[in-house]
């Protein structure tokens, strides 16, 4: 005990008193008494570093024969998690890979944080951030000792994966992405490791590495979305194609839509663009498609009337939209759709 006192009193008098000398320790362990201080630093000083074994963690690995047998199959060989879990506030949490792990690592802090050393560089892992680690690349990352993080976390196989990171431009100098908060991703982290629980059937797999195909094409979604430090972007963007739905009877300009969100309208073309693959005309364009097709599919209305509900002051111009889109006229659909 005396030597754990003894450390303690040592970290203490680094913090509080660096210019306390031996006659002030009795003044310093009353402090360290009173204030709970040398509790604390002698728990911290206790916690062990380990790899997993948190309370309420959640941990699937597929078997490795079973993950060989799955990568032959058409359905699986492009995208499969091999392993998948949750770690609530994992602290302690360390792990290091000298050679690297066979799959690429995906780690999502839900809160607290975290952090990776690649290459010699460090590299810290907030809420809201995505930690990619490629396969086959030499690692240490672990749980900061102040806010340990809660992660969902997943390794995956298949000859889509450089692809992915490719599009999430991720490197061995970056591999954190930001993705920002979305109750969607956590569902799609849960889909993924309840599909691994409940077995590992091809069935179960197929499941499984669609609800990641799934979760994949969301991740990809908000990096984009929260790209260059906008945090808002996405309910922005959302916030002006709902002013679209809900006005695709007028004529809508682009300097409108900007002024709604409170962005020039350069930047906030840029950024719909970013977040959509549309320009705003474009996508108003698409919307107003989009309604055409439920309109000549479920009501009788002339394609004049039609025409007026969307906006176009003329029936031709609309008529040659719809058909440069679906590449046949509203009349030929409502034929072929009737039929």
């Amino acid at each position: 005990m005396g030597w754990r006192l003894f450390a303690c009193l040592e970290g203490w008098h680094a913090i509080d008193a660096s210019s306390a000398c031996c006659g002030c320790v009795p003044s310093i362990i009353a402090r360290c008494l009173r204030t709970g201080l040398c509790f604390r630093i002698l728990m911290a000083m206790k916690r062990p570093e380990k790899q997993h074994g948190f309370p309420g963690e959640r941990l699937v690995v597929v078997p490795r024969p079973v993950v060989a047998i799955a990568m032959r199959q058409p359905l699986l060989k492009q995208l499969l998690p091999t392993d998948a879990g949750f770690y609530p506030r994992a602290a302690g949490h360390k792990c290091t890979r000298e050679r690297g792990c066979p799959e690429a690592v995906f780690i999502y802090c839900a809160s607290g944080s975290g952090w990776c050393e690649i290459a010699g560089r460090r590299h810290e892992v907030a809420r809201d951030q995505l930690l990619v680690i490629p396969a086959a690349t030499p690692h240490i990352y672990g749980a900061s000792k102040k806010e340990p993080w809660t992660i969902h976390w997943f390794h995956a196989v298949g000859t889509n994966v450089p692809f992915y990171l490719e599009k999430l431009e991720v490197k061995v100098e970056k591999p954190v992405v930001r993705l920002g908060g979305d109750v969607q991703l956590f569902s799609l982290f849960e889909d993924v490791l309840e599909g691994l629980e409940h077995g590992s059937t091809l069935t179960h797999l197929t499941y499984a590495a669609h609800s990641l195909s799934h979760l994949m094409g969301l991740i990809l979604r908000h990096k984009d979305e929260f790209w260059h430090g906008e945090a808002n972007v996405r309910e922005r963007m959302a916030k002006s194609i709902e002013f679209m739905k809900a006005h695709l009877q007028e004529p809508l300009k682009v300097s409108t839509l900007a002024a709604l969100v409170r962005l020039s309208r350069s930047h906030y073309t840029t950024l719909f663009r970013r977040v959509t693959g549309y320009s705003p005309l474009s996508y108003l364009n698409h919307l107003r498609m989009q309604w055409a097709v439920q309109l000549l599919n479920t009501t009788d209305l002339s394609i004049k009337r039609i025409s007026d509900q969307l906006g176009f002051s003329d029936q031709f111009y609309f008529s040659r939209a719809f058909t440069k889109m679906h590449n046949h006229s509203p009349s030929e659909h409502r034929r072929r759709y009737t039929a």
